[in-house]
C-alpha cells in the first residue's frame, strides 16, 4: 500500500515508519514534514492511506483534512495521528472525513496496520456509497426515457429559479407542452412506438432552447420548459413560438412519418402567481386552455400580457396582408415658411386604417414591423405612394409658380439596403417627382452601422437632387460628425426641445443654441412640434427657417390636405 506520512516531528515519522516495517502488510511510504508539502504530494499522486499529524507548524490538521477531501473523487483513507488524548476532537476528525484517530504513544505495528486496513475499507465503503447515492439523486430526479429532468429534478429547480428571482430582478417563466392527440399513435402503432417517439420529441425540442434554459419531462407526453434570466418580457413567447414551430416537421418512426402537434400553456412568475405550485396550476390551465381553442396553439395565463401578446400577434398576423389589402393610408402634416407662415412643403406620414380596428397610430406597428422584416415593403409603398402625391400637387400648383417639397421617412432596414439608391431613382422616376422635391428624414441610429458605406450610396443620392434631413436632432449621439460626413441640409428640431423650452432659463437658452447651430452650419432648421403662436414666434425670432406642428395642422389624407392647403393657393391666385 502507498502511504502519505505528514508529520513536522523526524522522531515520530521514524516510529512511524519502523512500526509499518514491521507489520506483515507492505507499505510504501512517503514523508512530508508540513502541510504544504503533504498537500503538494496529495495533488501530485494518490495515496491508498494518510498518516496525518494533527499539529503541524504552518497548518491545523482539520484544515488539511478538509483540503485533502476537496482535492479529488478518488478520496484516501485517512488517519489522524495526535499526541494528546481528546475525544471531542476525536470525533471532529471523524466528522470532517477523517476514518480513524490514533494516539501517538498508542502506535504499534499490529495496532497501525490494523488501522490501516480498516480505514481503507471504511473509506472505499464510502466511496460507493457516494457514488449510489449520486446513481440515486440521477435516477430520482431523471425521467429514464428521455434522460430529460423528471417532475421531481424540474421543481427543484423551479423552486432555486424562484428563489433566483425573488432577490433580483428579469423575467421567469414557464411553458407547458402537452402532445395533441398522442393516444391516437399508442392506439395505431403502439406503446413502444409512442416512447420512441416522445425520445424524438425531447431531443427535438432540446435543440430549439439556449443553454440555460431547462427542458423537463413530466410524465406521460407532457413536456414543461424552464425559462429565466432575461431581461425581455417577450422572450419566452419566441421561446415558444420555437417549441411550437418544432413540430412543423414530421417524425420519422420506422417506416412511418408522423405529424403531431401541441398544445403549449405559458405562466410568468408574478404576473401568474408567487409560487411554484401555484405557477404550475396556471401554466396548466394556459395549456388546456390551447387543447380547448383548437389545440396547436400557445396560449397566457397572464391576462394583462394575454391579452397584450394576442394584440401583437394580432398586428403582426394583419401586417402581412395589410398592404394587399390597401389598409395602409399616407397623411400629411404641413410644414410653413417661418416668417409668412405659407406652405413650403409637407411630411409624410402612415397610418394604418384597419377593417376592424380603425385607425391604428404608427408606434404601435412600425416596431413590431421592423422586427418582423416588413418595414423596408412598407417604407418603399409609402415613398412611392408620398411622391405621387407630391407630384400631382405640383402639377395643380404649376400655373402659379408655387413649390412645395414632400419629405419621407427612411427606416434603419431601409437605409442599410444595398438597392437603396436604385429604389429612389425607381420612385423618382415613376413619379415623375422632380428630385430637389424630395426631403428623405433619417435618424442617426440608422448612420451608426457601416457609416462610410452610407454616406456614399447618400452622396450618390444627394447627387441627384434629394436633399437629406436629420430627424430628431439633438436627441442623439456624435451629431457633429453625421453633419460633417452625411450630406446633411436640413435639420428637424424634435419636439421635446420645443415642448420645454419656456419651462425655465436652462431650456430655453439650449433651443436657442440648437437653432443656432444650424444657422452657423448654414443648413435649413425646422421646428417640430409647435402647437402654439409663441413658440412659433420664438422659434421664427431666432432664425428658424420652416415650422410644422398642430399649430398649424395635425396630420391629415390626402383629400382634406388639398381642400385645407393646396385649393386655397389656387383661390388667393
Amino acid at each position: 500500500m502507498d502511504l502519505l506520512l505528514i508529520d513536522d516531528d523526524e522522531v515520530d515519522r521514524t516510529a512511524i515508519i519502523r512500526a509499518l516495517r514491521q507489520s506483515q502488510t507492505a507499505f510504501n511510504v512517503v514523508e512530508a514534514n508540513c502541510a504544504f508539502d503533504g498537500l503538494s504530494l496529495a495533488v501530485e499522486r494518490h495515496f491508498d492511506g494518510i498518516l496525518l499529524d494533527y499539529m503541524l507548524p504552518d497548518a491545523n490538521g482539520l484544515d488539511v483534512l478538509i483540503k485533502l477531501n476537496s482535492m479529488s473523487t478518488e478520496q484516501s483513507a485517512v488517519i489522524m495521528l495526535s499526541r494528546y488524548e481528546d475525544e471531542k476532537l476525536a470525533q471532529r476528525c471523524i466528522e470532517y472525513g477523517a476514518q480513524d484517530f490514533l494516539l501517538k504513544d498508542e502506535v504499534n505495528p499490529r495496532i497501525l496496520s490494523r488501522a490501516i486496513r480498516y480505514a481503507k475499507q471504511r473509506s472505499s465503503m464510502a466511496t460507493a456509497l457516494r457514488s449510489s447515492h449520486e446513481k440515486l439523486k440521477e435516477l430520482a430526479e431523471h425521467d429514464s426515457l428521455t434522460k430529460l429532468v423528471n417532475r421531481y429534478g424540474f421543481e427543484l429547480c423551479l423552486n432555486r429559479a424562484i428563489a433566483r428571482a425573488r432577490r433580483g430582478q428579469g423575467y421567469l417563466a414557464v411553458i407547458l407542452l402537452d402532445l395533441d392527440d398522442f393516444k391516437s399513435i399508442n392506439d395505431t402503432l403502439g406503446h413502444q412506438t409512442g416512447d420512441v417517439l416522445l425520445v424524438k420529441v425531447a431531443a427535438r425540442l432540446s435543440t430549439v432552447l439556449r443553454d440555460g434554459d431547462l427542458i423537463a419531462r413530466l410524465g406521460g407526453d407532457e413536456f414543461v420548459v424552464l425559462v429565466t434570466e432575461t431581461d425581455n418580457k417577450y422572450f419566452p413567447m419566441v421561446v415558444a413560438k420555437r417549441l411550437l414551430q418544432a413540430f412543423e416537421k414530421a417524425f420519422q418512426l420506422g417506416p412511418n412519418e408522423v405529424m403531431i402537434g401541441a398544445s403549449v400553456g405559458v405562466a410568468f412568475y408574478n404576473d401568474a402567481a408567487s409560487n411554484s405550485s401555484e405557477l404550475m396550476k396556471c401554466a396548466d390551465i394556459a395549456m388546456y386552455r390551447a387543447k380547448k381553442l383548437g389545440r396547436n396553439q400557445i396560449q397566457f395565463y397572464s391576462e394583462a400580457l394575454d391579452k397584450e401578446v394576442r394584440y401583437r400577434n394580432h398586428i403582426e398576423s394583419s401586417l402581412r396582408i395589410a398592404l394587399k389589402q390597401q389598409e395602409f393610408r399616407v397623411f400629411y402634416q404641413a410644414q410653413v415658411d417661418a416668417k409668412t407662415h405659407c406652405l413650403v412643403g409637407m411630411e409624410a406620414l402612415i397610418r394604418w386604417e384597419h377593417a376592424e380596428d380603425g385607425l391604428i397610430s404608427p408606434d404601435q406597428f412600425l416596431p413590431i414591423a421592423e422586427e418582423i422584416g416588413f418595414m423596408e415593403e412598407i417604407g418603399d409603398w409609402v415613398l412611392l405612394d408620398a411622391c405621387k402625391q407630391a407630384k400631382r400637387w405640383l402639377d395643380m400648383l404649376q400655373p402659379i409658380g408655387h413649390k412645395l417639397t414632400i419629405a419621407v421617412n427612411l427606416s434603419a432596414s431601409q437605409l442599410a439596403n444595398a438597392h437603396l439608391y436604385d429604389k429612389i431613382l425607381h420612385a423618382l422616376r415613376e413619379s415623375a417627382l422632380p428630385a430637389e422635391a424630395l426631403e428623405l428624414e433619417i435618424t442617426e441610429s440608422g448612420l451608426i452601422e457601416e457609416p462610410s458605406e452610407r454616406a456614399r450610396v447618400l452622396n450618390l443620392i444627394n447627387d441627384l437632387g434629394v436633399r437629406f434631413a436629420l430627424d430628431d436632432f439633438g436627441t442623439g449621439f456624435s451629431t457633429l460628425e453625421h453633419l460633417k460626413h452625411f450630406p446633411i441640409s436640413i435639420l428637424k428640431i424634435d419636439k421635446s426641445f420645443i415642448a420645454s423650452y419656456d419651462h425655465d432659463e436652462k431650456d430655453t437658452r439650449l433651443l436657442a443654441a440648437l437653432l443656432n447651430f444650424a444657422q452657423g452650419f448654414n443648413v435649413m432648421a425646422v421646428a417640430e412640434g409647435i402647437e402654439t403662436l409663441e413658440q412659433a414666434n420664438f422659434c421664427t425670432e431666432r432664425s428658424c427657417n420652416v415650422l410644422q406642428g398642430y399649430f398649424f395642422s395635425r396630420p391629415i389624407d390626402a383629400s382634406e390636405f388639398e381642400a385645407k392647403f393646396i385649393l386655397p393657393l389656387l383661390d388667393a391666385k
